[in-house]
């Protein structure tokens, strides 16, 4: 299983890391949703608390994982 985890991400540890870093912004976005459904005030006020606007911040995530991924992959690119 770890062989295709490295090859969807062209052994690039990069890569790993910005797809992590897409899912946890996916996530943020649609945490207030989450967090409506399950009735917890509380844990939303403590995360809007540490992170602010959850919207903005899973954006935020998002485009700087897709900003790494075309680096790495230019420079991969320009390798071979």
């Amino acid at each position: 299983m770890w062989n295709r985890v490295k090859a969807a991400c062209l052994h690039s540890a990069t890569i790993a890391w910005s797809y992590f870093i897409a899912a946890v912004g996916a996530v943020m976005q649609g945490l207030d949703s989450i967090l409506d459904i399950l009735n917890d005030q509380s844990l939303k006020d403590n995360i809007h608390g540490i992170v602010g606007d959850t919207k903005t911040f899973g954006q935020i995530m998002l485009g700087i994982s897709v900003i790494n991924i075309i680096a790495r992959l230019r420079s991969l690119r320009k390798a071979t």
